[in-house]
């Protein structure tokens, strides 16, 4: 294989001979022609010791050759990709060697031939300067590859038109190909290749500086200008108190675009032309010219280059005047777009046409007040007849909440719960004033000794939320409703009163992992319950930026923290959606749910039949109230199978309750040594990394063999507190006194108390005593406790305190921190399971305290006001023994 040549080019950077254009032209004798019309040739400049420096200083490639007509015999070859070395070479390398070699090696000589190899060693020595540079093919990117649908697309250029200051945006698509014929003559561009889409404003247009700089520049920072001033000028503002400066700021900004700011962010929205067709006309008019530009694009140029790169500014289109093709209307200004000839695999169909027409109807806040009032947008298409006009609920809404959350977290919650005629509950309202939602995930706001602020910013939401069966909805149209939840519910994201993340987005990614916790447990609130809108302003959530593809928000912290707000509200909601179902369940269906209760109604039944058997005349049947069970030589035999049913039922049932028992103690053991557990873990790390450093230093180290029996000792301990916490259903029940049970508790989470820095205070040294076991008494004592520190586990809360009190006479036992009381919202449903607002949730803990206090005699409650301790403001619990024997 024949070695690649390149070339030195002798170049004097001052007082040459020749006319030279250093990096653009190098102008030489005839006898160098033939060489340096080998057109692509890598070349590096030298400038000779004799008038410069001897170095070598930068690399091109060698293009056309053309002759000088102003000296004969002379020529110029045109210079491509100039780059400037950073430093200068010099001639010879540090060993003292030319750095040119080979036999036909002359310094005398202008023009000298070079490997590749030498010429690369030149280049890189000198620090060759590189840069980006844009493929054509990065059209394709940004258009077809970038825009993930036509939908998208439109969307994208609808918003160009309302960034542009528009009143109204006009879509109209006409001659889809593969769409039953529609009469040419109605068709406005009829000599275009379809599908053929126009999108038309009345915008302030765009002059030749704005469609050179702007539209033609791929990422331009004209509309991302005013974001970035607004975010420097916000965070200035914050930090010298003088947020009124960037109030200010926000009018001007406004005003100069015409009372808005604009949605544009990333500068390649414009290339969704690319994604709609093969082909785009502009047409746009400012209101100072009374001629309107026009630009045509063919997209095909900037693809099927394989035999060589080609740059994207290769690539020209011409830009031209003509007088206006339309009336542009009272203002005078507009831009109108164009696209044509489809793209091959991206074909239009009715179903696609009726998206993007729904699309458009939802793009404005359904909110009043949040919408921009001086937008519309318009949209036909001719060859699809029966397209929808607005998107409206039949249903009432059962649940409707509203959310007005600040910058710090806190927000002004109401809930509205109205039930059909059909629905046996009363109307309610649910509010909550200054509701901190930091509060149920405190390890995610946590931030070194304090709550951080969330970096979202401030916004608001509304949710109407629905059960999807009857009688809570009702109608002719329930299948329709139903459907348009399956594939269009969930909660929109509206930027100053613009669609930017559609509900069905968010649901197909589960943004807020709703589906994700409706898979576990299927009464969870799910996308396909609701509709709702998430309003948020450009000039508050600046944060919060919109992906590149436009489908939906940046993945980034500010992303992060609303999605947690968010989810925290709608677990608010979700409380009640449950727990109204349940209630209307219970009212409606009388349902047993205990085995226990059941089994006994079935033990009553089958004594009820046997006595029907031997106290009346079965064949005789003179009230004739056995004539379903055959006939009269069949009756008896038929009650006695009924009979064995029952009894069978009733055995069955104690099966059942069996396993639920043994259930329901293997999870309160689980939620009862995750404490230890914990330690465990910890004791076991350390262990670990004790032994490996013995094994990689091979020496006797006296302080790390302490250390390891430490930790030795310290998970004998953990190990032995296991036992205590199991409640086995066939442990004998023992005579002992509360307080050991408080104190054995106290040593179990004496580190987790010490490392949240909770003071756990035991007020009283009663001798109460109890007849019961010992595991199921630990286990709902560590349980309450386990709760407190949950919920104190929060830097806001300066004072931590866990409060245990025996009322010696009563024979009861207070529990009370200095938390957040109990929310509203779950205290109907606290010692039900599945019921909570832990992260992550459980929804066990005071289910198993209730069990295990009920199979005692005893009881478990809220403390009421008289029981409460007025010291502490958090959650405070009664356990009631009065009840428990004191002995066997």
């Amino acid at each position: 294989m024949e070695e690649t040549k390149c070339l030195v080019l002798a170049q004097n950077r001052q007082g040459s001979e020749y006319n030279d254009f250093i990096g653009k032209y190098y102008h030489f004798p005839k006898k160098y022609k033939k060489i340096l019309s080998q057109s692509g040739l890598e070349f590096v400049y030298y400038e000779p010791p004799k008038k410069g420096k001897g170095v070598y200083f930068g690399h091109g490639k060698i293009g056309k050759v053309f002759a000088d007509k102003k000296e004969a015999e002379h020529y110029f070859a045109e210079i491509l990709e100039y780059k400037p070395f950073t430093e200068g070479v010099p001639l010879k390398n540090s060993n003292g060697d030319v750095r040119e070699s080979g036999p036909g090696y002359n310094p005398r000589n202008s023009v000298r031939i070079i490997t590749h190899e030498i010429l690369d060693g030149i280049c890189l020595d000198g620090g060759i300067l590189l840069s980006f540079n844009a493929d054509a093919h990065l059209i394709k990117v940004l258009g077809e590859e970038l825009i993930a649908s036509e939908v998208v697309g439109v969307l994208e250029l609808v918003k160009n038109a309302y960034d542009a200051n528009a009143s109204v945006c006009k879509v109209r698509i006409e001659n889809i190909p593969n769409l039953l014929p529609f009469n040419r003559d109605e068709y406005t561009y009829q000599e275009l290749q379809g599908p053929v889409i126009v999108i038309e404003d009345d915008g302030v247009g765009m002059n030749r500086e704005t469609i050179e700089n702007g539209w033609l520049r791929p990422a331009s920072t004209i509309k991302t200008e005013s974001k970035d001033l607004l975010k420097l000028q916000k965070e200035k503002a914050a930090r010298e108190g003088k947020l009124k400066v960037y109030e200010s700021l926000v009018s001007e900004l406004k005003k100069k675009y015409g009372g808005r700011i604009p949605l544009g962010e990333k500068g390649v929205g414009r290339f969704a032309t690319h994604r709609l067709g093969r082909s785009v006309i502009i047409k746009t008019k400012t209101k100072d010219v009374d001629y309107e530009y026009i630009l045509k694009i063919d997209w095909d140029k900037f693809e099927n280059h394989e035999d060589r790169h080609v740059d994207l500014d290769e690539i020209g289109f011409g830009l031209y005047r003509q007088k206006p093709s339309r009336n542009y209307g009272k203002r005078n200004s507009g831009t109108q777009i164009i696209i044509y000839g489809g793209r091959t695999n991206y074909e239009l169909t009715k179903d696609r046409i009726a998206e993007i027409n729904r699309s458009l109807l939802k793009l404005k806040s359904p909110s009043s007040g949040k919408a921009p009032k001086s937008f519309e947008v318009l949209f036909e298409c001719p060859q699809v007849v029966d397209l929808e006009q607005s998107i409206e609920q039949e249903f009432n809404a059962i649940f409707s909440l509203d959310a007005l959350v600040d910058e710090n977290g806190k927000a002004e919650i109401t809930l509205d719960f109205t039930p059909p005629k059909s629905v046996p509950l009363p109307d309610e309202t649910i509010e909550k004033n200054n509701y901190d939602l930091r509060q149920l995930n405190n390890h995610y706001w946590a931030d070194n000794t304090d709550v951080r602020k969330p970096r979202c910013g401030p916004f608001f939401l509304h949710i109407d939320i629905w059960y999807r069966a009857k009688p809570w909805i009702d109608g002719l149209h329930i299948k329709e409703f139903t459907k348009y939840l399956d594939n269009f519910g969930g909660i929109s994201i509206f930027r100053d009163g613009l669609n930017v993340f559609p509900a069905e987005w968010g649901a197909q990614v589960d943004w807020l992992t709703l589906s994700k916790r409706h898979i576990k447990k299927g009464k969870n609130l799910s996308y396909y319950n609701m509709i709702g809108n998430l309003e948020i302003e450009q000039t508050k959530n600046l944060e919060l930026i919109d992906k590149t593809d436009r489908q939906g928000l940046l993945d980034n912290a500010a992303f992060r923290d609303l999605q947690d707000l968010v989810r925290t509200i709608v677990r608010t909601a979700e409380i009640e959606f449950i727990g109204k179902r349940e209630k209307y369940e219970q009212l409606t269906k009388g349902l047993i749910r205990e085995p226990r209760v059941l089994g006994s109604a079935a033990q009553k039944g089958a004594l009820l039949v046997d006595n029907i058997i031997k106290r009346y005349d079965v064949a005789e049947d003179a009230l004739e109230i056995l004539s379903d069970f055959g006939k009269s030589n069949e009756r008896e035999e038929n009650l006695v199978n009924l009979k064995d049913s029952l009894k069978n039922l009733r055995k069955s049932l104690d099966v059942m309750q069996g396993v639920q028992d043994t259930l329901t103690e293997q999870a309160g053991f689980g939620l009862a040594i995750a404490v230890s557990v914990h330690e465990i873990a910890k004791i076991t790390s350390n262990f670990y990394n004790g032994v490996t450093h013995l094994l990689k230093s091979g020496k006797i180290d006296t302080e790390k063999l302490e250390e390891l029996q430490s930790s030795s000792r310290s998970l004998n301990t953990e190990m032995k507190r296991f036992g205590p916490l199991r409640a086995i259903r066939n442990e004998k029940p023992t005579k002992f006194p509360i307080l050991k049970c408080i104190r054995f508790c106290k040593r179990v989470f004496e580190n987790k108390l010490s490392e949240a820095q909770i003071e756990l205070l035991v007020l009283s040294k009663s001798k109460v005593k109890v007849f019961a076991r010992y595991g199921a008494v630990n286990q709902v004592i560590s349980n309450l406790i386990d709760n407190s520190v949950y919920w104190l586990d929060d830097k806001h809360i300066k004072e931590r305190v866990i409060l245990i009190k025996i009322f010696e006479n009563e024979r009861r036992i207070l529990i009370a921190d200095s938390g957040p009381d109990i929310d509203s919202s779950i205290r109907p449903y606290l010692f039900e399971p599945g019921y909570s607002l832990k992260v992550p949730q459980s929804g066990l803990g005071l289910y198993i305290c209730k069990y295990y206090m009920r199979g005692m005699g005893g009881d478990i409650y809220e403390a009421s006001v008289r029981d409460r301790t007025h010291e502490l403001h958090g959650a405070q619990f009664i356990l009631d023994f009065s009840r428990v024997k004191e002995g066997g």
